[in-house]
């Protein structure tokens, strides 16, 4: 595909209602985390991931809106938004593209690329980096970031500042990583729901068996004759 193809289908990149949004501080009550969600548009739904053994908090959500263009918007606005000194990340978790996760060394694919570009808050990455993001692995991307992160926080300001198109790119990374999240924490959900969907149906199969069993324990006890 070639740059000018990219950028048509960049043009027409569309999120689904829900986004991710993480790092959000422990601290922070439901009604603060919802209101910052709600300074982009109405909340249709927020659900609070939390630990199903302590119930203590995982620190992101999942969010839904109206509709796509709200949900793009919150892509793009709500990333390092200040929720208790905290800036909050938040990305893409579409359940069709959850599906379809890759792997941690499969390349992330030119569509997970080209919906990274569309939530980038500054100008859109040359479609030319996106192809280059496209061929790159989850374990790839992970590892960019943390080679660039050593160098320190004023080297990597001074480089995104001599270098064009620098800190587009590795927002552009950023939403990547963090549409992965989004996609792991949906496919956690969903082994969790199918996990206690068969504990229950394993529990009411047991019941059924304890009540024939029982039932025929009832019918093979003699009748004593009454004198």
């Amino acid at each position: 595909m070639d740059d000018a193809a990219v950028a048509v289908a960049s043009a027409n990149c569309r999120c689904s209602r829900m986004v991710y949004v993480g790092n959000i501080a422990f601290n922070a009550t439901e009604e603060e985390a919802r209101g910052a969600c709600e300074l982009i548009g109405p909340v249709l739904s927020m659900r609070l991931a939390t630990d199903a053994a302590t119930g203590k908090r995982k620190g992101y959500a999942f969010v839904e809106y109206a509709d796509d263009a709200t949900a793009q918007s919150a892509c793009r606005n709500l990333q390092g938004h200040l929720l208790r000194g905290r800036p909050l990340r938040v990305g893409l978790a579409d359940s069709d593209r959850a599906r379809r996760r890759k792997t941690e060394n499969e390349p992330v694919g030119l569509e997970d690329a080209i919906h990274a570009a569309s939530l980038v808050s500054g100008r859109p990455p040359a479609p030319s980096i996106t192809r280059l993001l496209a061929t790159a692995s989850r374990h790839h991307l992970r590892e960019t970031v943390s080679t660039f992160e050593s160098m320190g926080a004023e080297a990597c300001k001074a480089l995104k500042e001599q270098v064009p198109g620098l800190a587009e790119a590795m927002e552009q990374v950023q939403h990547l990583l963090d549409m992965a999240a989004a996609d792991d924490a949906a496919e956690e959900a969903r082994r969790k729901k199918r996990a206690a969907s068969a504990a229950e149906e394993s529990d009411d199969q047991r019941a059924k068996l304890r009540k024939v069993e029982d039932g025929g324990k009832a019918a093979a006890r003699p009748i004593l004759p009454c004198f």
